[in-house]
């Protein structure tokens, strides 16, 4: 077949599909509902009101100029401390540069890159839309992917890819990641993409290079210098694909050519980004991982963690309900011989087990090296799982689906109309329990990483932008001040000194100040610095505490 037969195949296929009814409103609705989930996240957007430090950090490295440092005893103008955070006119597109300064930390660029396109076009602003845009973007990706992966692992089912569409973008912790100014969206993107892939190729059963090896190399190549966690999903889905393809077609040869495939396109990544080696096998977060990975002793504490927080903010609590009415249903199912298949006379409809057996070998494989490894840093950890919440949601909810009309049919005759009537109505259930446990979430505080406690703080700051201000810093950790970077930013300038000097202030501005507003790391040595600021200022009479953030306390002296 020649490419231009081939892509008048396509377009034939497309128009077809399009011109069917059924296809046209599922189509539609779709776009409906992507675009009220896109509502939504805005709505949240707009209820962000500060930053977690590494939001500050993907900001910083990916528009440096100079480099932040704290000097002691020195002014900072606000907009050398604010450029730090922005793409000057002239300096965008700067990509090598990029590159360079996260190869001084312990991530890939690909994320970066992006973020940094998007600053290029806007430059001299600082903006948190900057960062929700981009994640929105893998947002509206990833319902796409969602919803074909959904699609195939159900035997075509529309209205159950619907369903999963739905209930997955209207989930707090879900808002959370697109909340999060992060490479966490944009992994999740190559993850449902690498999963989509191999069920398509287990369940059409084309495994060319064309439609399957050469798009895989694609997702393997910007998956990995997007993030390294990337390649534990990989090797836990390549390892059940292969179990699989031999198991059931005997496809040696093949599996040494996906081998290849897959091991050159990691390869090709490291060779385009060599500083990753030193990030997984030499950095801080590389040997770490290691060191929690063969630690035994900590298993079960940090599994229990991890599955804890799926519980709580994936599905709302009741995690351990839904297993155990699917164990039960597969119990049913597995005391009657696995002679219960529903009677699907009448429903052209065809689940295959391959694909459940994929996602969840990957997912569980994934879920627990990440757990192993990944930070604890209770709420927030989250986002180290968050790739894999859409196929677990979906492997909860199709799994539960069809395990019930299995049963349900078994017992129940009636022909093939009214079954489809019956499963939609059932479907409409499942997919109204699920979206209740979303509304309950989003209502009850679990859209993390908004930090609405912080418009108040940047308030205070504007309010008081012409004041005198001293940040009081910790020596033993300086970059603490990035913490309220957004807040410093409103001051005209800003007045560095050490905790660890305990020497006057002698500067004249300051000395000679009637109020002053001073920020002070919470450390054993800031009372005395605070009696030290009274004693270099004679007309200041006293302070008192304004307000509390983080590891910082806020003075105003008079």
């Amino acid at each position: 077949m020649t490419e231009k037969s081939g892509s008048r195949k396509i377009r034939n296929r497309i128009k077809n599909q399009w011109n069917d009814k059924e296809v046209r409103i599922w189509l539609v609705s779709l776009f409906v509902l992507l675009c009220m989930q896109l509502l939504l996240l805005t709505y949240f957007g707009n209820k962000k009101a500060g930053f977690h430090e590494d939001e500050y950090y993907s900001f910083y490295s990916t528009n440096r100029t100079a480099g932040l440092f704290e000097p002691d005893r020195e002014w900072v103008e606000r907009d050398a401390f604010r450029n730090e955070f922005v793409v000057l006119p002239g300096e965008g597109f700067r990509y090598g540069l990029v590159s360079m300064v996260q190869s001084w930390d312990v991530h890939p660029p690909f994320f970066y890159f992006i973020l940094h396109t998007v600053c290029s076009f806007f430059p001299g602003v600082f903006s948190k839309w900057s960062g929700i845009g981009v994640n929105m973007a893998a947002f509206c990706i990833n319902f796409i992917l969602l919803t074909w992966l959904a699609y195939m692992v159900s035997g075509k089912d529309r209205k159950l890819a619907f369903a999963v569409a739905a209930v997955h973008g209207c989930n707090g912790i879900i808002v959370s990641g697109v909340m999060f100014i992060r490479m966490y969206e944009w992994l999740t993107v190559f993850v449902l993409w690498c999963a989509c892939l191999h069920v398509r190729a287990v369940i059409k059963k084309e495994i060319g290079a064309k439609k399957f090896l050469l798009p895989l190399m694609v997702v393997n190549y910007c998956g990995f210098l997007t993030q390294y966690y990337y390649i534990i999903f990989l090797f836990f889905l390549a390892f059940g694909f292969c179990i699989w393809e031999l198991y059931r077609e005997k496809k040696w040869m093949f599996c040494i050519q996906y081998g290849i495939a897959c091991g050159f396109s990691l390869l090709l990544a490291v060779v385009s980004y060599p500083a990753s080696l030193s990030h997984i096998f030499r950095g801080y977060r590389g040997t770490g991982a290691v060191g929690e990975f063969l630690d035994a002793a900590n298993t079960g504490d940090r599994l229990s963690f991890f599955a804890g927080l799926v519980n709580e903010y994936l599905f709302d609590g009741y995690l351990w309900l839904w297993l155990l009415a699917i164990a039960v249903m597969t119990g049913i199912i597995m005391i009657n011989g696995g002679k219960i298949k529903g009677r699907a006379d009448g429903l052209e409809r065809h689940v295959e087990a391959a694909p459940y057996f994929l996602l969840l070998f990957a997912s569980l494989g994934y879920f627990f090296t990440v757990s192993k490894t990944a930070l604890l840093l209770y709420e927030t950890s989250n986002r180290y799982q968050l790739p894999i919440y859409g196929i677990l949601l979906l492997l909860v909810m199709a799994g539960f689906y069809e395990l019930w009309n299995r049963i349900l049919f078994s017992y129940i005759r009636i022909d093939g109309k009214k079954k489809e009537k019956y499963r939609g109505l059932g479907l409409i259930l499942l997919m109204l329990i699920f979206l209740l446990e979303d509304v309950h979430g989003l209502v009850s505080g679990k859209v993390i990483f908004l930090y609405e406690e912080d418009e108040a703080h940047v308030e205070y700051a504007r309010q008081n932008e012409k004041e005198p201000v001293i940040v009081l810093y910790n020596d033993a950790t300086p970059y603490h001040v990035w913490w309220c970077s957004q807040e410093l930013m409103q001051y005209e300038k800003i007045y560095f000194a050490s905790e660890g000097n305990p020497e006057k202030i002698t500067d004249d501005v300051i000395c000679g100040s009637d109020r002053l507003i001073v920020y002070a790391a919470d450390s054993e040595m800031q009372k005395d610095c605070l009696a030290m600021i009274l004693e270099s200022n004679p007309k200041l009479g006293g302070y008192e505490l304004v307000m509390q953030r983080g590891l910082w306390s806020v003075f105003e002296f008079e």
